[in-house]
Formats: C-alpha cells, structure tokens, sequence
C-alpha cells in the first residue's frame, strides 16, 4: 500500500526538528558555511572556488572582497552579490540567505547568525519556531494518519459493496438462465400445441382457395357463356364475324367501326366460333372492352336527411313499403277480410319483421344478391 506523500514529508521535517534538537555540538566552520560544505572550506589548505574558476590563500575566505564568481569565497559577508549565507538554526530548520541580507540590521536567521556584526539587537527564537512546526507537523501527521485509517475503510467497504453487487449479478444471471430455459420450454410446447392449428389452418386455407378458384372459374365460364348468347344473334350456336361486327366497343383501330379483318382477328382468324372456343380463347381476350346488352342503368336516387334516416332506411318509408305489400296481398287474394283484432294485427306486423330481417339478411349474406333496401326498392318503383 502506498504511503501519502504528505505523511512522510510530516515525518521527514519532524527528522530534521529532532536531528537539530539533538546536534548541540558546533563544528567550527568559516562563518556562513554549511555542515555539508565544510570539506570544502579547509583552512590548511587553499580554497578553490566551488565552481573551479580560482584558487586563492584560504585567508581570503571572508576577507570582504569577493574573488570567486560564484562568490563562494565570501559566504559570510556580503561583498559578493550573487552569495548565500546559510544560517544553522539550531532547534529550527536551517536555511540559505543572500549574502546581501547579512549584517543589514535585520534578522532574518532565527539564530541571529547573519548579523554578528551589525550591533543589531536579535533574539534566537528558533527552539520558539521549531515547537511551532513540530506541534503543526504533528497535527498534519495525526491528520494524515487518520486519512490513511479512513481511506482504508473506505477501501474495506468498496471491497464489500463490490463483492455484494458481484454475488448479486451471479444471482441474477442464474436467475437469467433458469427464466430463459423456461421460455424455450414454453416455446416448445406452445409450438407444439399451434402446430396442428397451423396445419389446419393451412389445410382450410388452400381448400378455401380451391373453392373461390372453382367459384371464379365457373363465374367467369358463366359470364362467358352468357355474353356467347348475347353475341349469337341468330340462335345458331356459332359467334360470327357479322355478329362481332355489331359491337363497336371491340374496334382496335379506333375508328368506331368493327372491320370484317378486326372481327375475324378478334374470333382468333376464323369465320366463326363456337361456346367452347369462345370460352377457352376469345373471350379472355375481349371481356375488359366488351359491353352487355342487358346493362340497366339505375336511376339516380334523391338524397334522404340524415335525421330521418335509421339503420339504413326511414321508418316512414318503411311503414310504406308494409302497407304497399299489405296491399298487394289483398289484391292477390281477392279481396278476403281481414279481423280487427289487435293480437292478429300484432303477429302480422311481427310476422312481417321476420320476412324483413330474413330478406335483409339473406340480401347481406349472398354475394351474388346486391343490399337493396325497402327504401331503395320503393324508389326505383316509384321512378318506373
């Protein structure tokens, strides 16, 4: 596990405090000098600037001139301006000045080193200060100690919630399989139960089609057969060149006359047909061109209020139509009295419901019949 940056420098300065606490011997060293240079300042030897540049008599280390460049010569006054001053600060941390900062009245070092010959009047407070810092130092610890002890826990709980969610998604992926292995069964026997529906279904589908196809076919050979009756005009049995002449609608020229070579195209290029060809191989050809004779055009029936319209008809009307029907059965059964009692009256009226409803439904249910109302039917009598 990775130890907080912060924690180890905390340790580290409250090193340092404790080291210099401890380090009550004074090395003597030139004045301004740190411990970790002092190899460097013999005073038996001659000094050599510290970035080699000169050597001088060590007697001129301090001397208050500056003869080095990097003015390690002069670390103890400030004759040199680019020179720094190390204050030792027992019981505090130690520190670098710059050379210009000694003996300039004022203390900067908390052990009054830097100004050993101005007269300045300086306390050393640096046992003061390195209290200070250590109590802070030792607050940051605790601090970061009880982070650390926190960061742990909240580790331990991720740890936790982790393996919950993860025993969790097991659950739920066993639970996942178990539900989709049940689906498949239920597919299979739903299938199971379907597939004889659908075979069945299937079966009255393709007889269904069989029977509207043979439905189809015999309207079609109907049709034919009728309009062969329309078109032999004679009664002979044959269609003719003469016969089809007499339909303009069958012109493919455009001119509105049917030419003898039209007519003989349309029969297939022979002089006459009969049912059977003219079924099997024209009339295919001509049904979307050709035109009954028996076509009726229908009147146009007025327009009806919708307020006086219900289910289909109004019931004035069909009161109407009651009494025209009644009417025409009297007539019909020459003129045979009818008794005023209620109830007879009553059957009557339901009697004749019934055949209503029986006439609309059957009208409704077969195709071939068109759902003409009473409404309707009493128009188009009116308008003949």
């Amino acid at each position: 596990m990775a130890v907080p940056v912060s924690l180890l420098l905390a340790a580290r300065s409250l090193l340092l405090l404790s080291l210099s606490s401890a380090a009550a011997v004074e090395v003597k060293r030139p004045q301004g000098v740190s411990l970790s240079n002092r190899h460097f300042y013999d005073e038996y030897r001659p000094f050599t600037c510290l970035d080699g540049s000169k050597t001088i008599p060590f007697d001129e280390v301090n001397d208050d001139y500056c003869d080095c460049k990097d003015g390690s010569d002069e670390p103890g006054t400030s004759a040199c301006p680019n020179g720094s001053f190390h204050c030792t600060n027992a019981g505090h941390k130690p520190q670098y000045i710059p050379s210009s900062r000694v003996n300039d009245g004022i203390c900067d070092c908390c052990d009054t080193t830097d100004e050993y010959n101005s007269g300045a009047s300086c306390e050393n407070t640096c046992k003061e200060q390195g209290r200070k810092e250590k109590e802070t130092l030792q607050k940051m610890a605790e601090i970061a100690k009880e982070g650390l002890l926190f960061k742990q826990q909240l580790i331990e709980e991720a740890k936790r919630s982790r393996q919950d969610k993860q025993q969790a998604l097991t659950d739920l992926q066993k639970k996942k399989e178990t539900w989709e292995a049940n689906v498949e069964s239920l597919k299979a026997v739903k299938e199971a139960v379907e597939k004889p529906e659908l075979e069945a279904k299937e079966i009255h589908k393709k007889a269904w089609d069989e029977v509207q196809a043979a439905r189809k076919l015999e309207k079609e050979k109907a049709k034919a057969a009728e309009t062969f009756k329309e078109l032999d005009d004679d009664e002979d049995g044959f269609v003719s060149i003469s016969e089809i002449q007499t339909h303009p609608e069958l012109d493919s020229d455009g001119d509105g006359v049917v030419s003898e070579q039209e007519a003989e195209s349309v029969l297939g290029g022979v002089r006459q047909v009969d049912v059977t060809s003219f079924r099997d191989a024209i009339w295919a050809g001509i049904q979307d061109k050709y035109k009954s004779e028996a076509a009726v055009e229908i009147p146009t029936l007025p327009e009806i209020p919708a307020e006086e319209v219900e289910d289909g008809h109004s019931t004035p009307h069909r009161e109407e139509w009651k009494k025209d029907d009644r009417d025409e059965d009297d007539d019909d059964g020459g003129g045979e009295e009818h008794d005023d009692d209620g109830d007879e009256d009553e059957e009557e009226e339901e009697g004749g419901e019934e055949d209503y409803k029986h006439h609309v439904t059957r009208k409704n249910s077969d195709p071939n019949i068109k759902p003409w109302d009473p409404l309707r039917i009493l128009l188009v009598r009116r308008a003949q």
